[in-house]
């Protein structure tokens, strides 16, 4: 093997090894467009193998959340086209919590607007716990959501600070 020949197959390796070692982000989450990056208050999976997310938290700290009902980039199945029915939601060993939830058939997309579900699938990624969806009439969905990275982090920095403040 010549040196050139080395060089090319020693710069291959790397270029492998640094694409199985990025990090989660890279297939994990990430910032809503438009948001700051060091204090975001939308954050979405980046994910296109399993059910996908949305994670909102408003201005007062309460937070909201769009699940994906089928496997899929969440980014593709947005929608405005839905409508309401009763759903459950659980996440590791909790008992199912039934709300209410927007369903768009379109995307197989539902929004939840509650605080406590929503607070409930965010506590998810923090455990590492599947969340568990059942939606009347669309069916039910059981996703594990990437693990916590920087986006993650600086979103639940952000939520947690607006929490407190409103909390006075």
């Amino acid at each position: 093997m010549t040196t050139t020949t080395s060089k090319i197959a020693l710069g291959l390796l790397s270029a492998v090894l640094a694409t199985a070692l990025m990090p989660a982000s890279a297939a994990g989450w990430k910032v809503w467009e438009g948001h700051n990056e060091a204090a975001p208050r939308a954050i979405l999976t980046d994910t296109s193998d399993r059910a996908g997310a949305v994670l909102v938290c408003d201005p007062m700290g309460k937070m909201s959340a769009i699940l994906s009902m089928e496997a899929g980039s969440i980014s593709d199945q947005l929608d405005v086209h839905a409508t309401y029915k009763r759903g459950e939601i659980s996440s590791g060993d909790n008992s199912a919590l039934e709300t209410t939830v927007r369903y768009s058939p379109a995307n197989s997309v539902i929004e939840i607007e509650s605080h406590t579900p929503a607070a409930r699938i965010y506590n998810s990624v923090i455990r590492g716990e599947s969340v568990t969806v059942s939606v009347d009439h669309a069916g039910e969905m059981e996703t594990l959501l990437p693990k916590p990275d920087e986006a993650f982090k600086a979103f639940a920095k952000t939520c947690n600070a607006a929490r407190k403040a409103n909390a006075k």
